[in-house]
Order: structure tokens, then sequence, then C-alpha cells
């Protein structure tokens, strides 16, 4: 076996086993937020009560099987069947929420995420969507401390574009915090919108998101940094900044491959959504995306595989119906950047990246 395929083996074996013990986490792992998908119900009514024991401010609505008017692709529920819409205007916003099966404990990191989903009928996007966790259930008019807010910030707004986008980050508990509270927390809706169609003036501002798939989980290290040197750290991560320029690389990483790098393994879908995420919301932007080898074959096989993990992340932007004009290429071996004298080295050589070629 030459030292390429070596690699090759013992890094989707690798892959492999991460999987399966981020599957055995996952599974011993408690879920603290009850119902997360809103599957259970008492009956049939529409009413966010139905769904035990969720709560909602506001007309909170409760979708137990996909809207006749939602024709898009993505139509339905993230997983299972069930759903919750909510509704954000100029003067109006509604929330959603519950209390978790254990209160948090002070000092500890927990993972939260959910999946949300712009409804077409929207005629303007939010910048922000997230969570605020609370000690105390919610009640109007009470106040959203920003250290317990767990939020999101799309410049552009949070698009349709992605069909169910994931919201996600870590939180660092205070202690006592009993409660979730999902929806958007800025104090005037209208700095928070963004026009979806920039020419009609006059039309009414609302936002509507489809909600599902909640969890919160414990990680299982915590930090014994003191709390308030933590606040900093509670913030929402993303891959990419708000604003890119021309001839800027960005690398991507950690993105896994199956069949000698032709074919992507599902692993790496999360990751490439948010180039897919930010490429949508500028549409205009011309990218390049450059495969590069490791220096092991002949440099004819070190194109070939450097242009075929290139165009499997070029197929995959295509088939999430991105716009954005893009090319592929494959550099082989010519541009590497370390040694290869190590499993470490290698996968520095082995690596993909897009380069902006053109601003909007």
């Amino acid at each position: 076996m030459n030292t390429k395929a070596f690699f090759q083996r013992a890094l989707m074996l690798f892959v492999a086993l991460l999987i399966c013990v981020i599957s055995f986490a996952q599974k011993t792992q408690k879920n603290l937020v009850p119902n997360p998908g809103f599957e259970k119900h008492k009956n049939k009514s529409i009413n966010i009560n139905n769904a035990i024991p969720w709560q909602g401010e506001g007309t909170v609505d409760y979708y137990m099987s996909p809207e006749k008017s939602d024709t898009s692709r993505y139509r339905g529920a993230h997983s299972g069947t069930c759903f919750v819409g909510l509704r954000f205007q100029a003067n109006y916003k509604e929330y959603l929420y519950v209390q978790l099966t254990e209160p948090l404990q002070k000092g500890k990191v927990y993972n939260f995420i959910m999946y949300v989903r712009l409804v077409g009928c929207s005629t303007v996007t939010l910048k922000q969507l997230g969570v605020y966790f609370s000690d105390r259930s919610f009640k109007v008019g009470m106040n959203f401390d920003q250290e317990g807010i767990l939020d999101s910030t799309y410049s552009n707004g949070i698009s349709a574009s992605l069909g169910w986008i994931p919201i996600q980050g870590e939180h660092i508990a205070q202690g006592g915090e009993k409660f979730i509270i999902l929806g958007n927390f800025r104090t005037k809706m209208k700095d928070d919108f963004v026009r979806i169609n920039k020419w009609d003036i006059f039309e009414m501002r609302e936002a509507y998101y489809y909600i599902d798939d909640v969890s919160l989980y414990s990680k299982t290290e915590s930090t014994d940094l003191p709390i308030d040197n933590k606040i900093a750290e509670n913030l929402f991560f993303h891959s990419l900044p708000d604003t890119l320029s021309s001839g800027q690389v960005i690398e991507i990483k950690d993105l896994g491959f199956e069949n000698e790098g032709e074919k992507l393994l599902k692993s790496s879908y999360k990751i490439l959504d948010e180039l897919v995420r930010y490429l949508n919301n500028h549409p205009f932007m011309e990218i390049q995306i450059n495969g590069y080898s490791f220096d092991q074959e002949k440099e004819a096989e070190n194109k070939r595989y450097s242009k075929t993990r290139a165009k499997a992340v070029y197929d995959y932007l295509l088939s999430q119906s991105v716009i954005n004009p893009m090319t592929y290429k494959g550099f082989g071996s010519s541009r590497t950047v370390d040694s290869n004298d190590s499993t470490a080295s290698v996968e520095n050589n082995w690596r993909l990246e897009f380069l902006i070629i053109k601003e909007e």
C-alpha cells in the first residue's frame, strides 16, 4: 500500500471512529428541552399549548402537518411532522418558551441548537433570532439581560435560501436557569428588519419563521474560570466573517470524503452550509474553489485528485441552489504549504480553499 492510500484509509477510519464517539455521546447525553420536536400533543388544536409543555406569547402557531400554501422544497417539519411558527412585525413579536427538565449548573457549558426557516409570505427577514436563558418563566415586559441571550447575527437577514438553518452556540450558565425563551430580543424591531423587496416601500413589514428541533445538552467538560470572565465567550460562532474582499482566500477545513475524494461525507454538509448561506446573501460575488494535494503520486494524479475534491464542493454548492458565478480548479502539489513527513503536514497540504474573484 502506498503512503497516500495509507493516509486516506487512516483518515477515513479516524472520521468513522469520531462519528461513532459523537453518536454515542449524544445517545448518552440528556436533552434538557422537553418535547424538543413538538411531536407530543394532546389533541388536534393549532394552539401552541397543545404541544405540552410548551407555551407562547402572542398567537404562536402550532403545525401538525405542512401548510398547503408552503410549496418550497423544504415544506413541512425539519424532522418528524410537527413544528411551530413565530411572527414578527414592527410593533408586534411572538415568543416561545418552556421549562427545562432540570436547572442549569453555575459555570457549566451548555450546547444549544434550534432550526429555523423563513416562510415565503415574509416581506422582511430578521438579523437576529436566538434563545434567552431565564430563572423564571416568560412575562410580558420582562427585561432580557445581555448575559442570558444567545443569538445569531446575520447582517443581511436570516433568509429562506437554505431552508432550515441551525441557530446554535454555547451558553455558560449563571446557575439556576430553569426556562428557555425563543425569539428576537432587540428593543426596536424596525432596526432588525431587512427588506426582501428593496423597491417596495409600502408593503407591510412582517417576518414569519418556522421553529423545530430545539435541544440543549451539557458539555462533558466544565471550566474553572470565574463566571464574570466567561461572559465574553458566550457568543454565537460563525466560520465566515460578515465581509470578504477580492483576492481573499478562505480555507475550508474539516471536510471528509469517501471513494478517494470523489464524494463528500454527509458530515461535511453542515460545514459547507455556512458557505452556502454566505453566498446566498452575496449572490453577485464570484468565487473559485481550489483543491490541493500533497506530493506523493505523479503530478497528473495529484491534479486529478485535487480537482475531483474541488468539483465535489462545487457540485454540492450547485445542489443547494447557489447562483453565484463559480469555477473550480485542481492545483495538485504545486502549492504545498508544509512538508510531507507527518500526518498533520500531509493534511495541511491536502486542502481546499475558495478564492474571492470578484466582490458584489
